[in-house]
Parts: C-alpha cells; structure tokens; sequence
C-alpha cells in the first residue's frame, strides 16, 4: 500500500472540516426551536431593526362590571416593541387608556341602574415578558364600588357593593408573518385572540 504523505491527510481533514461546517450553516430549526433561533441568530440580530406599536381592542355589549352592573365596554391597550426580538430587551408599555363604559344597567333589567362610585377599568396595563413567541401581559382588572337597587324589595332601596381589584394575564402571540420574515416595509399585521383585536404597525 502506498504510504500518504502528510501534506495530502491534511488536505483531506481540511475538506472533512469545510464540509461539516457547511452542513451546520445549513441547518435550520424546526417547530418551537425556530422561535430561539430568530431571537439569537447573529445573522437576524444584525438585521436591521424595525420599531412596532401595538393596539389592542377589545369591545363588549354585555359585560358584567360588578355587582349586578352591566355596560357596553370598549378598552384599548398599548404598548411597543423592536423586531428581531433580543435577549433581554422588553417591550415598552404605553400609558393606560382609560376603559369606556356606555349604557349603564341593572343586569337583571328589573331595577334602575347601579349607581357608580368610582370607574371600572376592564384591563390596566402594567408589564409584559417575552416568552417564546408570546408577549405574556400582565394587568389589572378594576371593578368599581357603587349602590345598587335591591330587587327583592321592590327597587326601593340600595346597598353598598364593595369594589375588586384582581389581576388579569393576556398572552399575544407574534405575527406569524414576522416569524416567517415575509413583512413587507410599511406593512401592518393584524389578528384576532380572546376576543381582542391585536394592530401591529411599524413606526419611526
């Protein structure tokens, strides 16, 4: 048998090495793993970054506000964050939006109205966390004292229903557009989840 020299077996271990390392840049996660690559990935990171606003509405013609009160609800949520996600960067809440209640009324359509003493506030924003694919949102749900009508007694007269505050969690996932890096500039993404209405809109 012919005896190899050392200059063509380092040859060979060099293209062994270029052919392995080819194979690892070629490799591209699937499923749950993806979500990690897009956020680490040096190559997505040095992309340039794009800033979103996010506004979430959520109405509602018949929501229990506590106590026996019902009202027509629209709520409005804010914040903002910056596409590729990067370890450790959270996304910036935007100041709370008060929630809007119309049509004020007794839900059992018997008695007069509740008498409101301070506001319901259906979802108050106060701190989100990236998690996966997710902005997991954490809030408050305030419901107000107020008197309201004893229906057993006619309608004649009230009794005092102590407020709550309780804490709410929201998760909305990333656009899946954004994910796919199939977002053309300027575009606005929207979806629909728990009964909100998510807008995604680029900003300067």
């Amino acid at each position: 048998m012919a005896y190899a020299g050392p200059l063509l077996i380092a040859g060979v271990v060099l293209l062994a090495g270029a052919a392995e390392a080819g194979a690892r840049e070629n490799i591209r996660p699937t499923g749950s793993d993806a979500t990690a690559w897009l956020m680490k990935s040096p190559s997505r990171q040095k992309a340039t970054g794009v800033k979103y606003k996010v506004v979430g509405i959520f109405q509602r013609d018949n929501q229990f506000i506590g106590g026996s009160a019902v009202a027509d609800v629209l709520e409005q949520v804010e914040f903002e964050f910056a596409w590729p996600l990067e370890e450790g960067a959270q996304p910036k809440v935007l100041p709370n939006i008060p929630t809007k209640v119309d049509h004020l009324r007794d839900g059992s359509a018997v008695c007069p109205a509740p008498i409101l003493k301070s506001a319901y506030e259906h979802f108050d924003l106060k701190s989100i966390t990236v998690i996966g694919s997710m902005f997991a949102l954490v809030g408050e749900r305030r419901t107000p004292d107020m008197d309201e009508y004893v229906g057993g007694g006619g309608c004649k007269g009230t009794h005092a229903v102590q407020g709550q505050v309780r804490e709410e969690q929201l998760l909305v996932t990333v656009p899946p557009e954004l994910l796919a890096g199939s977002v053309a500039k300027g575009q606005v993404l929207k979806q629909q989840e728990q009964g909100w209405t998510w807008t995604f809109t680029p900003v300067p």
